[in-house]
């Protein structure tokens, strides 16, 4: 329940700002310090406007701080995959 109700801060935020999670995780992680780069996906051209409209984003300082305690290190507990799955994945 608890990466759940993470989730649904982060899906509240972007609602109240106008923009989607996506975009908003991304402003966030560009938010870590110049050596993190964020790797955005574009799978269809109809992305591009959405993935600029990240230029735009800002957070205040509240904000921020709290996307810092909702998703900063051991925010989020348990497996990226499945263990079937994980036996797979790329270590």
């Amino acid at each position: 329940m608890h990466n759940i109700a993470t989730v649904a801060f982060l899906k509240e935020m972007a609602a109240a700002k106008g923009y989607t999670p996506a975009q908003l995780a991304v402003v966030w992680l560009l938010s870590r310090g110049d050596d993190i780069i964020p790797l955005v996906g574009m799978s269809r051209r109809t992305r591009l406007p959405e993935n600029l409209e990240i230029l735009d984003i800002s957070f205040s300082a509240d904000e921020l701080a709290a996307l810092d305690r909702a998703f900063g290190p051991g925010a989020i507990i348990g497996d990226r995959y499945p263990d079937f799955v994980q036996k797979f994945a790329a270590q």
